[in-house]
């Protein structure tokens, strides 16, 4: 299952569904006839999502293995053999890399790379049980590809961080699973809209304080006040991740500009391979 090609008939987890791009990933998916069973840790919202779309749901903290461990489980059981698993949830820190602590690392990764990872683990280790193929859709970000140069004075060190981990994991996951007939795609979504920050917050363990407001200072005053034009949907970034699943594609852009970004970085390999002639 290198694609899915239909979506109809088809079985999806999605986790950090609660609202933003998961909740968006399982109405499309639910619209598309797929049999969605949607995850996040806030309980409340994840009701309010699940009740609103009609699809199953159970309360995960993705930071935690056997809890993913036993959601795979559980949806497997609700729904039957799981085509696509969306790794959706997330979490941003803002700071420098320089005043980080580790607590506040370990409570980024947790959620944005050991929680992909504990998805992954737990959905591939069931196909391969049963044979059978399978697609894990993995939510990066622009973060990602780049350091964006609209934001590359706003100190968001870590959660750059751990994108590109995000992408690291997808390259490996891609190589190691394909001739399994497991697809792989990175989202890497651009500004959407969604409650990033806002359950980033909420969700962020009382033992590290208060999280410092982000530092936008250095951050061109013209480029802030126009990032509000910049945001999309969360339905719209939905639809180009599953157009992306469909094809196969394994990295998913958002947004037309952050190519810039890419070619920049691309140009900046180059120039170092030139040392080399």
């Amino acid at each position: 299952m290198l694609q899915i090609e239909d979506f109809r008939g088809k079985t999806a987890l999605v986790t950090g569904a609660a609202d933003g791009i998961g909740a968006a990933l399982a109405e499309a998916l639910a619209a598309a006839g797929t049999r969605v069973f949607a995850s996040d840790i806030d309980a409340a919202k994840l009701q309010a999502t699940a009740s609103r779309l009609g699809v199953d749901h159970a309360v995960c903290d993705v930071s935690d293995a056997e809890a993913v461990e036993a959601l795979v489980e559980r949806a497997w059981s609700t729904l039957g053999s799981i085509d696509l698993v969306c790794a959706n949830a997330g979490v941003i820190v803002p700071g420098s890399l320089l005043d980080a602590t580790r607590d506040e690392a370990d409570f980024i990764l947790g959620v944005n790379v050991w929680g992909v990872m504990h998805a992954s683990r737990s959905f591939v280790k069931r196909l391969r049980a049963e044979g059978r193929g399978g697609y894990l859709l993995l939510t990066g970000s622009e973060h990602s590809l780049s350091n964006p140069a609209y934001l590359r004075e706003a100190p968001l060190h870590l959660y750059n961080l751990s994108k590109h981990a995000v992408l690291s994991i997808g390259e490996s996951l891609r190589a190691e699973l394909a001739p399994q007939d497991v697809g792989v795609s990175v989202l890497c979504p651009g500004p959407v809209e969604s409650g990033l920050m806002e359950n980033s917050t909420s969700q962020r363990p009382e033992a590290l304080g208060p999280a410092a407001a982000p530092d936008f200072s250095r951050v061109d005053p013209t480029v802030l006040e126009g990032l509000g034009e910049l945001y999309m949907p969360a339905s719209k970034a939905a639809e180009i991740a599953l157009r992306g699943v469909s094809t196969g594609t394994f990295i998913i852009p958002t947004h037309a500009f952050q190519r810039e970004d890419v070619d920049a970085r691309h140009a900046e390999a180059v120039a170092g391979f030139a040392l080399l002639e």
